[in-house]
């Protein structure tokens, strides 16, 4: 569990952008549902493939934070 905690912590200081593996790591689930999860919620995803191509998308850290502090759930 330190692992996850030091990762995490590591990541979301000098992170501006996450990949889509990114977030399948950090969310614990497949590519396909972060696209899900992502359309779903309306996040804006930044393209840098040229028109009909495969390419690397990114999703800004705000936009991240905001989906994540949406969907957080409190144990108490």
């Amino acid at each position: 569990m330190k692992d996850v905690r030091e990762k995490s912590n590591g990541d979301e200081a000098s992170q501006e952008y996450y990949s889509m593996a990114d977030l399948a790591d950090r969310w614990r689930c497949s590519r396909a549902t972060v696209y899900n999860r992502l359309r779903a919620e309306g996040a804006q995803v930044l393209d840098f493939a040229p028109q009909g191509k495969k390419g690397r998308k990114v999703v800004p850290a705000s936009v991240i934070k905001e989906i994540e502090a949406r969907n957080i759930r409190r144990l108490a």
